[in-house]
């Protein structure tokens, strides 16, 4: 009985927030202070279990989308400068787009983020161009249909790339979450976190907001008054600082009746995932919310800039446990890539992550502007605790607002359902979530925009737009697994050179070294075993939140600092 009565006292273990390097001048944004503060070891059965997983990331890098013919169609290019020249080849390589012009040289854009390019995924129709990531590379063809062709396949790389992250996000939170002595608490504590984060503003670069899940009151904003009963009480914010919860120190907000597709983890790298999967482990630092978030239309973000606040650059070291750059007092002004919102000498005090009682309720905010390309949000380190964990705390509440995966009742894993983190993934050998003859339709396949979400973002768009198809086949046709025809791993890894020679694509002879890491020893089905660990998970709680039922928690915090 005594712990039962200890979880009914809050605990609030106080830290320092970490001081960051003086530099301004070059910013590693690939790494981040998180990967100094790694002091617990990677369980191995963590990656025993994402290995499936890894090896799907890595076939995925090596798919060839398209590829176009000399015979085929005129292909021109226009770069970010305006400069238009005609490539004497195109090819879609995983997420890259590679282009090769008559003088041999390659242009070779990603399609989703990048290191230079962050929280960039647009493909748009400008004139006859087809324009990628906001004028960084346009594409034209003289062959329309072709062109279509080329932008649906992107769509498609789009798509199986997300949910293939969207798969490890679910096995993370299983395997990793078993380990983790207050897991139950978390799971059974939704609408109610309190955390410091940063977040990706383009124009702004890195900033440091306090986000705050919390109950607000009922608005008429409202999409329908039927949804007033199950939506539209709880709002994720995110604050300048934790000093005030005020309508006027809110920054952008996102209400749990606000269109949210997808929140994963996310590896700004992800384009070109690591070989090491404790180097990949250690990438994974960041969490993609693809949908709409509210930006309160007082917000200037020049003057915040202005104001002298302090900012944080990225450890520039090789990411190991020497925490030296980050014990520098910060300067008084701020560069544009990197932002805090926190005023100048704060320091962090306390991590929260409430449970179910001990809430505030705040103002509904009716003055914003709707943005649709949704957020990239990176959990500050905690010391003592391994990034994973503290990012498994960060991304569950924010699952739990809007409404995703099954939350905050119970996750749902089967592959076979379209809310299910786990849904459509591949089982090994195959590395593909739609066959060759349903990519064959897709192609021609038309899309019924009153049945599709209300948004222009192109990673939103995908992510509704093919898991809808996705479900329709998977749904119509039972045994598509073996009825169908569907690539698989050695034909990807055996058929393509993984290395760009700066001029074209060479087709292997035999099998290179990275073939060899990553044979395949057996038909590993990580579905499964994610399923089993989560349900496990989920067991835990319930039976923890059934015995708390005649002794309710009045208020607690996590442990981690």
């Amino acid at each position: 009985m005594g712990i039962l009565d200890s979880l009914k006292k809050p605990v609030n273990i106080k830290s320092s927030l970490p001081k960051f390097s003086r530099s301004a001048t070059s910013i590693n944004l690939s790494s981040h202070p998180v990967s100094s503060r790694s002091f617990l070891e990677l369980p191995p059965e963590l990656f025993s279990i994402t290995k499936p997983i890894f090896k799907l990331l890595q076939a995925h890098a090596n798919k060839i989308y398209f590829q176009s013919s000399d015979a085929e169609a005129v292909w021109n290019v226009k770069d970010a400068s305006g400069h238009v020249f005609e490539a004497e080849s195109i090819s879609l390589l995983g997420s890259h787009i590679i282009i090769t012009n008559s003088s041999v040289q390659v242009a070779d854009v990603a399609i989703i983020d990048s290191p230079s390019n962050i929280n960039q995924c647009e493909i748009s129709s400008v004139g006859e161009f087809l324009q990628f990531n906001n004028g960084q590379l346009s594409i034209t063809c003289n062959d329309f249909g072709l062109l279509e062709k080329f932008k649906r396949l992107c769509m498609i790389s789009i798509f199986e790339f997300i949910s293939i992250y969207k798969a490890l996000t679910g096995t993370v939170i299983s395997s990793y979450g078993l380990r983790m002595s207050d897991m139950h608490i978390i799971l059974n504590s939704p609408f109610n976190f309190k955390d410091w984060c940063e977040v990706y503003l383009d124009g702004q670069g890195w900033v440091k907001v306090w986000c705050h899940i919390d109950k607000v009151s009922k608005t008429n904003n409202s999409k329908s008054s039927s949804d007033n009963d199950a939506k539209g009480k709880y709002q994720i914010r995110f604050y300048r600082d934790d000093k005030s919860t005020s309508s006027k120190n809110c920054v952008f907000f996102i209400p749990d009746n606000e269109y949210v597709q997808d929140i994963f983890f996310y590896n700004i790298n992800a384009a070109e995932p690591s070989k090491n999967m404790n180097d990949f482990f250690q990438g994974l630092q960041m969490i993609k919310l693809v949908g709409n978030v509210r930006f309160c239309s007082d917000t200037d973000f020049n003057d915040v800039v202005d104001s002298g606040s302090i900012y944080s650059s990225a450890n520039n070291g090789s990411g190991d446990s020497s925490s030296t750059a980050l014990n520098n007092e910060s300067p008084n002004t701020t560069p544009k890539s990197r932002t805090f919102f926190s005023p100048k000498g704060h320091r962090r005090n306390s991590s929260h992550v409430s449970s179910l009682t001990s809430r505030s309720t705040k103002k509904p905010i009716t003055n914003f502007t709707t943005r649709t390309n949704g957020l990239l949000i990176r959990p500050l380190p905690h010391h003592g605790v391994h990034h994973l964990e503290a990012m498994i705390r960060f991304i569950i509440p924010l699952m739990d607002c809007a409404r995703l995966y099954g939350r905050p009742v119970q996750f749902k894993t089967e592959r076979t359902d379209i809310n299910s983190l786990m849904f459509g993934l591949p089982k090994l050998p195959s590395v593909d979530y739609f066959a060759e003859e349903e990519i064959a339709h897709l192609m021609t396949q038309e899309f019924n925009p009153l049945k599709e979400k209300d948004t222009d973002d192109t990673m939103a768009l995908t992510m509704s737009r093919f898991s809808s198809y996705l479900q329709e086949r998977m749904t119509k046709v039972s045994k598509r697994n073996t009825e169908l025809n569907f690539r698989t791993f050695s034909d990807v890894m055996g058929m393509y050179n993984t290395t760009r020679d700066h001029s074209k694509l060479n087709c292997m002879s035999d099998k290179d070294n990275s073939v060899k890491e990553f044979s395949l020893s057996d038909k590993s089905n990580v579905s499964s075993e994610t399923t089993n660990m989560m349900n496990q998970l989920q067991v835990n709680a319930h039976e923890y939140k059934s015995s708390m039922c005649e002794r309710p928690i009045v208020a607690s915090t996590s442990p981690i600092a």
